[in-house]
């Protein structure tokens, strides 16, 4: 049955779709919904019936908390596309979820005073000797991480050959500062090196003071935040209570084949740099 063509008063769509005329009113004019019509006098707005279809996708879409962004995407690509993007975003809105719950777990089991992973990590000690360093380093939040690490280690692990010197050791990321939501680090992306080397760019060439440092071996899957926490933590209480902490900052370090490895795979070390008591 084909709908009438009448058109609806702003009011009248409103209690037919259950959106507000505010939400009416920014859905038109972010073009996610344009009014059929809008009277140039009174700038009252009118709807068609058959535009009630398209009103109520997009409050069902707020309703899993949809961007208006991505609400957008959806409505412009063609209807049997839309499953498929929608699908996508829940399954990123899950995995999201997920990454919360595991957080809160974290914050709790910190508030209450327990031992985090107590058992899962084995601490293990090692010497650094002075190492030459070929470093990136740049002021990154959370959600920027992954896209800057993964390069800056394919760039300086290329460009150390290329100069004519050696790797001696695998890549590591110094944390100099927090990076969350909120804390843009910095992080500096360091690869070891021997023989000579000029600086390239924003390359910074530097020496790394021989340490002693605790570390742990991490899986693909402890690797995931916030459970990467836990190790961070484990090696600074293993740090503190075996002796003191100097000047240098806790590392994850990668000697493994990340693409390779398998949720329980070893995929990296986190190690806490300390002076022995």
């Amino acid at each position: 049955m084909t709908r009438p063509l009448t058109p609806m008063t702003i009011g009248a769509f409103s209690r037919a779709t259950r959106l507000s005329a505010k939400a009416l009113r920014l859905y038109g004019d972010l073009g996610l919904l344009t009014p059929a019509q809008v009277d140039d006098q009174t700038g009252y707005r009118f709807y068609l019936p058959a535009q009630l279809e398209t009103a109520r996708l997009i409050g069902l879409l707020r309703g899993l908390h949809m961007p208006l962004t991505t609400i957008r995407a959806v409505l412009d690509a063609p209807v049997g596309a839309r499953p498929t993007l929608v699908r996508g975003y829940w399954n990123a809105a899950e995995q999201q979820h997920h990454a919360r719950c595991a957080l809160a777990r974290y914050v709790l089991t910190t508030l209450e005073g327990d031992t985090p992973m107590n058992g899962t990590f084995t601490v293990h000690t090692r010497e650094q000797p002075v190492r030459q360093l070929a470093t990136l380093q740049r002021r990154v939040f959370q959600p920027e991480l992954d896209g800057f690490l993964a390069p800056s280690i394919a760039r300086l692990t290329g460009f150390v050959p290329a100069r004519g010197a050696a790797l001696t050791g695998p890549p590591f990321v110094i944390y100099h500062g927090a990076v969350t939501a909120d804390s843009d680090g910095p992080v500096e992306v360091c690869v070891p090196y021997e023989g000579t080397l000029a600086p390239g760019d924003d390359i910074v060439l530097r020496e790394e003071a021989a340490h002693h440092e605790a570390y742990v071996t991490v899986t693909r899957r402890q690797f995931e935040f916030p459970a990467i926490l836990e190790a961070f933590d484990v090696t600074a209480a293993y740090a503190d209570a075996h002796g003191t902490r100097g000047p240098l900052i806790c590392r994850e370090v990668y000697p493994y084949d990340w693409d390779a490895a398998g949720p329980d795979d070893p995929v990296g070390e986190v190690a806490w740099p300390y002076v022995p008591a």
